[in-house]
């Protein structure tokens, strides 16, 4: 039996100790010189690939390069070692007829493990992606940006839109086990732990470290389950552009700032349960 998306994620994080999930948004226009997006996103996979828990491409960044960035994205993933799981990021959000489609492009033809879910048309956007019973969909409930404030903290930040999301999450995730998860920015420090502890069981999704300057002792100290899976703390420009600066090998710069983020991660891991 294929093994689920919270046990590859599991086994991942206790071989590496590590919660740092890896971004891949590869931009023409900062990656070496004369590189193709496969190359570079084959590199950055070699050379961070031992301090990671997942890695999460973002698909938007191949799209922008038509078919021959499709190609690259699914080979890029094809590339990932076994035991990683990989996390499109896509924020799909249309009705389910379509949804379902979309669903057959990320598991079916990329191979990924897990996708990102934007549930404002309604959960009909998020089930088809539970339909595979070894995948996982992490739903948006709280974004990096300012301007998701207009939405999700409506009507009041005592009772806003977001915490309606997650109960509604909570809900679908007794109906499919292990396949819902929870996107909260590490931007958005108060909410981490409201939506912990309203979601006390479902996996999260940390973007907003880095260069969006999230917090990272809340992602932490908040992000695992009550069963014990850690969070995918993701982090993107500040590890796979890190070359930009580095003295040395662009590669080289990349692993130097994966292996950094994964050992604060985990510094500040234990820190919290001595």
């Amino acid at each position: 039996m294929a093994e689920s998306f919270i046990e590859k994620l599991r086994d991942a994080q206790q071989r590496h100790d590590s919660w740092l999930c890896v971004g891949l948004d590869p931009n023409p226009e900062r990656i070496p010189a004369g590189m193709d997006l496969l190359t570079f996103g084959q590199r950055i996979v070699e050379a961070t690939a031992e301090y990671a828990c997942a890695f999460k491409p973002n698909l938007a960044f191949y799209l922008a390069s038509g078919s021959p960035g499709l190609d690259a994205l699914g080979e890029t993933i094809a590339h990932v070692p076994d035991g990683v799981p990989v996390v499109l990021d896509a924020k799909f959000g249309d009705i389910g007829y379509t949804t379902a489609r979309y669903a057959q492009l990320a598991y079916d033809v990329l191979g990924a493990d897990a996708v990102t879910v934007s549930p404002y048309v309604g959960m009909d956007a998020v089930t088809p992606f539970l339909d595979y019973a070894n995948k996982m969909a992490f739903v948006l409930v709280r974004s990096a940006n300012t301007t998701g404030n207009d939405f999700q903290l409506w009507p009041s930040d005592r009772s806003p839109l977001f915490r309606f999301v997650t109960a509604q999450l909570n809900t679908l995730g007794n109906q499919y086990p292990d396949r819902v998860g929870i996107t909260a920015a590490a931007t958005q420090a108060r909410d981490l732990g409201r939506i912990r502890s309203w979601a006390p069981s479902l996996p999260f999704l940390v973007p907003g470290l880095g260069v969006q300057g999230g917090d990272l002792r809340p992602s932490v100290e908040h992000g695992p389950t009550r069963t014990g899976i850690g969070p995918l703390i993701s982090v993107t420009r500040s590890i796979i552009y890190a070359g930009e600066t580095f003295q040395g090998d662009f590669f080289e710069g990349a692993r130097a700032a994966a292996e950094d983020w994964a050992g604060r991660i985990c510094g500040l891991s234990r820190s919290m349960t001595r």
